[in-house]
């Protein structure tokens, strides 16, 4: 991938460790990244030079994950968005919630590389729904 047509990608976190580490996974893949540590530096990053992905903590106080979310979802963006935490690692709890808000996929915490390329994948896969209930085709 070329530094002219990589995919660039924001990460909103507010661990700079786990920051750091997706960072590296993520360059290593062959992507740019930039790194804000909440949701109002991520709605700013946004508005300056869209991403083509997003990768946001849901459960950070500072980050306020669900937050960005909404906003994501009443903005209509299509940006493909990765929820990330830590804390809750079901389907049931925090990360479900993201995912039934629209996140296209979801990670744990702290990030593996497995993990953070198939999210990509899955969140990228151009023929699935933008929302959720949305129809096929």
């Amino acid at each position: 991938m070329s530094a002219e047509s990589a995919r660039r990608v924001l990460i909103v976190d507010d661990d700079e460790g786990v920051r750091l580490v997706l960072g590296r996974i993520l360059r290593k893949a062959g992507y740019l990244v930039a790194f804000v540590s909440n949701a109002s530096g991520a709605i700013a990053e946004i508005g300056t030079a869209a991403p083509d992905i997003i990768f946001a903590d849901i459960d950070a106080p500072q980050t306020d994950g669900l937050a960005l979310i909404n906003w994501w979802r009443r903005h209509g963006t299509a940006i493909p968005l990765i929820a990330m935490s830590g804390a809750n690692k079901t389907l049931t709890g925090r990360l479900g919630l993201a995912a039934k808000l629209g996140a296209r996929a979801t990670i744990s915490k702290p990030p593996r590389e497995q993990d953070v390329l198939e999210a990509i994948a899955s969140a990228i896969d151009e023929r699935r729904p933008a929302w959720p209930g949305q129809r096929w085709g």
